[in-house]
Order: structure tokens, then C-alpha cells, then sequence
């Protein structure tokens, strides 16, 4: 049996467990297993999952999709492996290596309503040139591409229409393209961000969608870099800041369940679990304020 940790940044739900790829008999086993745990259908359910060794000083993670591809690293779980590598070592600061990059990732501080935050440093962003490649998308909207180091397409937009979001997106998945947001600003430190994400679709929040927009939001002249502009979506809030274009993200890491599954047999009906109740009422509060936010300025 293996524990697994249902964690949530901006409840883009990701879980967490101390498995590699080379636990399982196949590569096809273990994509089969993250299809069956993160499918919204079956027991358990989730936007994706971390595998980790930390055996080393350096763990080494491994992010796998719900629809058993790959990733080179995924931002909200990122934030959620890095506080369980925080909790384990009783420490303030740890690097974690995901894909073929390094990541910081520190405490921040914990909200007035109690809830943990995970402050994450990436590498440098890397602008495309896309004139050449880029397919026939919208002849409306800009758009400019960004690695963080997963690649995306971000466009601002002055209406959010999630309508229009899930139609491109889904022509950029049918040619395994790049993760694509609208950034709708409300204020000059204060926008919202929405994402489709290859192998996931519509998220409740992308930690690299997050970073790669806040990124364009300078490239554009919207903001300077240093500045801590305040990103809201659907699933709650983080802030992103750019010291010399290499972002930091902060928001919540915030534990939901663990359980115990067997990577080597299907995931039965049901799965107990033990549930972090004062945790999620704590998130809750927080939420509610960006419940708030939403209703006034994002038309549905």
C-alpha cells in the first residue's frame, strides 16, 4: 500500500505521494494508475499528481496529468509538494527538482484565517518568437507565448468569456499545443486569470498559467516587474512579482485528505480517507472574500 496526499493551491486539486515511475511494472501501468486516481468519476479524483523521491537533498519529482501525460512541472502542486518537503524536514526552505529544472520553494506567511502558504521561485521566462508557428486561433485577440518552463499562450482580454477559452484551448490540445489564459485586468495590481491546461482543460487555477500571465502583464507594460500584483481565479487568489523576469509565486498549500491506495491493484468503489477538516475551513473563510471579488467583477 502507498499513501497518498490530496493537497490544493487555489483548488487546482493535486495529489502527492512518495512513489517514482520506477515502482511500477510498466510506464503504461503507471499512467494507468494516475488515470484511474485522478479520474473526477471514480473515488478519489484530482487535477493531476506528484510523484517524489526525497531520499536525496535534492528530491526529485515527477508530474504527471489526470490524462497520464507528462509535464515538465505544474506550479500549484509544486507549492503543495513543496510544503510536504517543508513538513518533513521541519525546514523554512528547500530546493526541489522537477522536469530539468530546479525550484525554491519557502514558506510564506500563514493568513489571519489560518491557512499555509508556499512561496515558489522559478527560472527566468523565455518569451517565443511565434509568428512563424503559431496556429490560426482568433483573429481578434494577441497573443504572446511564454515557457515558465511549460509553454502557454496568454492573450488580455477586456471581457472574460469562458466560452471562448475552452474552444481555443481545446484547438490547441487536438495538436498538443501549449497551455492557454485570458487576463482580464481589473486594476494594475489586481487581475484574473483563467486557464486551459494540456491533459487537465478547464482548471480552477494553473500556478504556471498564473506566473507565465503575470509575466506578459509586464511584457506588455501593464505593471513593472517588481511589483506584487495580485491574481485572482477561480479556485482563489495568489500574488506573483518578477525579480528581473524570474517570477515568485505565493499562495496557499493547503492539505485536504489522505489515503491509502495499491499502485498495483484497481482502486476498489470506495477509499477511506482521513480528511483535514480545520484546514478546510480555514481555506473557506479565505475564499470567500475572492467568492466576493468574482461576483463584482467577472460576468459569469
Amino acid at each position: 500500500m502507498a499513501e497518498i496526499l490530496k493537497a490544493h493551491g487555489s483548488k487546482n486539486d493535486i495529489f502527492v505521494t512518495r512513489l517514482t515511475p520506477d515502482d511500477f511494472r510498466t510506464d503504461a501501468d503507471m499512467r494507468g494508475f494516475v488515470r484511474g486516481l485522478c479520474d473526477r468519476a471514480g473515488p478519489l479524483g484530482s487535477d493531476g499528481i506528484y510523484f517524489y523521491d526525497a531520499r536525496q537533498a535534492t528530491p526529485q519529482a515527477w508530474f504527471v496529468n489526470p490524462d497520464g501525460s507528462s509535464a515538465e512541472f505544474c506550479g500549484n502542486g509544486m507549492r503543495c509538494l513543496g510544503r510536504v518537503i517543508l513538513d518533513q524536514r521541519d525546514a523554512d526552505e528547500a530546493v526541489i527538482s522537477s522536469g530539468d529544472t530546479r525550484y525554491t520553494v519557502s514558506r510564506g506567511p500563514t493568513t489571519p484565517e489560518g491557512v499555509s502558504q508556499i512561496r515558489l521561485e522559478h527560472p527566468d521566462v523565455d518569451f517565443q518568437d511565434i509568428e512563424a508557428s503559431m496556429p490560426e486561433l482568433d483573429p481578434v485577440l494577441t497573443f504572446t507565448a511564454v515557457t515558465v518552463p511549460n509553454p502557454h499562450l496568454i492573450a488580455l482580454v477586456d471581457k472574460y468569456v469562458e466560452s471562448d477559452l475552452i474552444a481555443l484551448g481545446e484547438k490547441l490540445a487536438e495538436q498538443r499545443g501549449p497551455n492557454l489564459s485570458f487576463i482580464l485586468p481589473v486594476a494594475r495590481d489586481d487581475i484574473f486569470v483563467r486557464t486551459f491546461e494540456r491533459g487537465a482543460g478547464l482548471t480552477q487555477s494553473c500556478g504556471s498559467g498564473m506566473v507565465a500571465a503575470r509575466a506578459v502583464y509586464s511584457r506588455l507594460g501593464h505593471a513593472a516587474p517588481g511589483l506584487p500584483v495580485t491574481i485572482h481565479n477561480a479556485g482563489g487568489v495568489a500574488t506573483v512579482s518578477l525579480r528581473d523576469w524570474h517570477p515568485v509565486l505565493q499562495g496557499n498549500a493547503t492539505y485536504v485528505y489522505r489515503a491509502e491506495v495499491d499502485p498495483a491493484a484497481p482502486l476498489p468503489p470506495a477509499v477511506e480517507v482521513e480528511v483535514f477538516g480545520e484546514e478546510a475551513a480555514a481555506y473557506s473563510r479565505l475564499d470567500s472574500q475572492n467568492v466576493r471579488w468574482l461576483n463584482t467583477h467577472i460576468t459569469p
